[in-house]
């Protein structure tokens, strides 16, 4: 569905614009017609409600196919290209969640709530390649941490960075199938649209007095027991939920 409706974004923005194009001559310059289209493709965006990393996809898809084809690129460049994003953003394309990293002030504030909690397990959802899990193992050997991502490179990544840490673990699975009571704490950096589904899974399995952390986005229906305001350059925000 998701896919469905950045291809139908991208293709009213380029039938729009090319219509233009038919009757003002200004739209036959190049650089007018992909700003119009990148335009529309993303106010088409807005209004469909897609997921808010669709807006630089949609602002840039066009400009780079056309510039690509300007650089006369062999083909095999394009294959290797597809491929790499592919091994990065592993079901992004289906709405999963993107690629997002996290600032070391805001993995400094996780490793304090971890010691304020005497948490012996941790889990990071969603951790891409564990810009908080790996400085969490290491700075705190007494707690195991497991690292949940199913983007294949990603994955390999944090494997390959946590491979000498004997309490570290890098799981490429979905972590829907996780069982979230051995957790003491569990830390994600998602989106708004999976976090009904998380919010509802950690509330029926992480158990009494355990602590969940959603990093810039709330949990919906759900009061959180404390926000932390992180002084990055994201300015994120750590919503804690208290079990």
């Amino acid at each position: 569905m998701t896919s469905l409706r950045a291809l139908t974004c991208q293709t009213l923005a380029f039938l729009v614009t090319l219509g233009f194009a038919h009757w003002l001559p200004i739209f036959h310059s190049p650089i007018v017609f992909l700003l119009m289209q990148s335009s529309l493709a993303v106010g088409s965006s807005l209004l469909l409600r897609q997921p808010m990393w669709w807006i630089p996809i949609h602002l840039l898809f066009l400009p780079s196919v056309f510039i690509s084809f300007t650089l006369g690129l062999p083909a095999w460049f394009y294959l290797l290209i597809v491929i790499l994003l592919t091994l990065i953003f592993w079901g992004t394309i289906r709405g999963d969640v993107p690629l997002f990293l996290s600032s070391p002030e805001v993995t400094q504030a996780v490793m304090i709530l971890l010691q304020q909690e005497h948490a012996q397990t941790f889990a990071d959802l969603g951790a891409g390649v564990s810009s908080v899990a790996i400085p969490v193992a290491k700075k705190l050997p007494e707690i195991n941490v497991e690292a949940w991502e199913r983007a294949p490179l990603p994955w390999l990544i944090s494997k390959w960075r946590g491979g000498r840490l004997s309490n570290f673990a890098a799981s490429r699975r979905n972590f829907f199938v996780a069982d979230f009571g051995k957790y003491d704490v569990i830390f994600a950096f998602l989106s708004p649209l999976a976090m009904p589904e998380v919010s509802e899974k950690i509330k029926s399995e992480m158990r009494p007095g355990t602590l969940f952390v959603s990093s810039s986005f709330p949990a919906p229906n759900w009061q959180p027991e404390s926000i932390q305001h992180i002084n990055d350059r994201r300015k994120t925000v750590l919503f804690c939920y208290r079990i």
